[in-house]
């Protein structure tokens, strides 16, 4: 195996099936705000960065200077209707369990506000897999900017890191420090797109990248399952 010492996971669309909820969530908001539809395709594209960019990436940013604010604030309640929904993706808890048993200290990185992503944690009884975890409230920046892995990293002391998420924002992130990403197809999105943003290795999901595992762990470069 290769020598990390630790395994930096997002949530969304990782661990939790909650991506295409939140492009739900996203869309009736400016449903509501705009009077006109915005394709949720185009959302799940931007889904995985943070809501604070989402906006201006998804409807411009004059929408986002007039109504940003007003937007986010539906989301957040459009989701809060449908979060029961959600639910882990089969064998999450266990990719946690054995990224430990390799070895790895596992921080969850998740740029959730924190009433959404105390759901993920309840569910993943993150108080007994996790050394750390975050929420949007622990930085400034949000994905694509690294800031949020920096402040995960910084709670588990220093070490050779691993990134695993779902979303092309998650391996931007990475990459600007440094730290090579396992991509999950999970989330929505394409092998290849993960590929060439920069993942090292993609799986199918939390199941398949535990059966893969030690394979995942040493890879040196591209690889797709």
């Amino acid at each position: 195996m290769a020598d990390y010492d630790v395994a930096v996971l997002d949530i969304d669309g990782t661990l939790l099936d909650s991506n295409y909820h939140h492009s739900v969530a996203w869309s009736r908001a400016f449903d509501q705000v705009l009077k006109r539809h915005v394709p949720v395709a185009r959302i799940h594209r931007a889904i995985g960065m943070g809501g604070d960019r989402l906006v201006a990436h998804v409807a411009g940013d004059k929408v986002e200077q007039e109504h940003g604010d007003e937007v986010r604030g539906l989301w957040q309640k459009e989701y809060d209707a449908i979060i029961g929904d959600t639910k882990l993706f089969p064998y999450a808890r266990n990719l946690l369990d054995g990224l430990r048993a390799a070895g790895l200290k596992v921080v969850l990185a998740s740029s959730s506000i924190p009433r959404h992503a105390e759901h993920a944690l309840y569910l993943l009884n993150a108080q007994e897999r996790a050394g750390a975890w975050t929420t949007s409230e622990d930085a400034e920046e949000s994905k694509p900017d690294p800031e949020l892995l920096d402040v995960a990293l910084e709670k588990v002391g220093d070490g050779r890191a691993l990134m695993i998420g779902d979303a092309v924002w998650d391996v931007k992130a990475a990459r600007r420090l440094d730290i090579p990403t396992i991509g999950l197809l999970s989330g929505g999105s394409g092998r290849q797109e993960l590929l060439d943003a920069g993942a090292v290795a993609v799986y199918d999901d939390p199941a398949d990248l535990l059966d893969h595992l030690g394979e995942a762990l040493s890879v040196d470069g591209p690889r797709v399952r």
